[in-house]
């Protein structure tokens, strides 16, 4: 167990879960390894929802929301938000919660600029009770805000061209972390002087492949959450693992997946 007695402040991160289209068996699996250490912060980096019901590119695509309801994705995204915060609890009951606000979140308020008699009922902030829950929300989207820890800069992600890494940290200059595209990418920009190599980073992402959006295509999606350890000047340590078929093997060796016995037949750990 993690019990920052060498004064390290440990964050778990978490990309593009896109409810009600997230990997469960993924989720599950980070669920596990969630619950093997302590955190002192969750972030997760938007697109925590997917909104496809509200969706520009589904104005002339009516049969791919056919009985879709924004109240039951709601409903879903705040299971995961309760058992979560439930899982980081147990080993710290001070462990801070921050949501970044995704493109997928920002259609939202778009949409309420284009019929504001349903503002209040909407939100993101409200139906998933944020302010209840002592969740901090990052406005990345429409006040284009970022979300700082140590020497570590967080964003949803904004570019999609092939070198999008590169052209995050050449645009904010910082150390930057972020989903969006959901690959693995990582990009290091060296500057003169000691201790200044800047790094982007996109963290992958724990939706499912099979997006309607996507068909058949050849897609380089990657499932995917990291963790970070900082020192208390700032500087920081990162790890992103990699997870196929819902299994990876985590910074501390151990396997983890969605069954605590797959030979056995065993039930999930968690059900989702």
């Amino acid at each position: 167990m993690i019990t920052n007695n060498n004064g390290t402040y440990n964050v778990i991160v978490l990309p593009d879960c896109q409810v009600p289209f997230h990997s469960k068996p993924a989720i599950a699996a980070v669920e596990k390894y969630m619950a093997e250490y302590r955190w002192d912060e969750y972030v997760n980096l938007g697109d925590f929802l997917d909104f496809d019901q509200i969706s520009k590119f589904n104005e002339d695509s009516f049969r791919n929301i056919e009985g879709r309801r924004l109240r039951g994705d709601f409903y879903t995204a705040n299971e995961i938000i309760l058992r979560h915060q439930a899982i980081l609890q147990q080993n710290n009951p001070k462990c801070k919660m921050t949501f970044l606000e995704g493109n997928h979140e920002y259609r939202v308020e778009r949409f309420i600029d284009k019929f504001p008699a349903l503002e209040g009922m909407l939100e993101v902030e409200s139906n998933l009770m944020f302010k209840e829950r002592g969740i901090k929300y990052v406005r990345c989207y429409s006040k284009g805000e970022l979300y700082k820890i140590g020497k570590a800069y967080f964003h949803h992600g904004l570019y999609t061209v092939q070198n999008h890494a590169k052209k995050m940290v050449d645009n904010f200059g910082v150390n930057i972390f972020y989903g969006h595209v959901h690959d693995v990418q990582s990009y290091t920009k060296v500057a003169f002087g000691k201790n200044k190599t800047l790094v982007g980073h996109s963290l992958g992402c724990l939706c499912t492949y099979e997006q309607s959006y996507i068909g058949k295509n050849p897609k380089n999606w990657q499932h995917a959450f990291a963790v970070f350890h900082f020192q208390p000047n700032g500087f920081f340590n990162y790890y992103v693992v990699k997870i196929f078929d819902g299994k990876f093997i985590g910074p501390d060796g151990k396997t983890y997946d969605s069954y605590d016995n797959l030979s056995k037949g065993t039930k999930p750990l968690v059900s989702i």
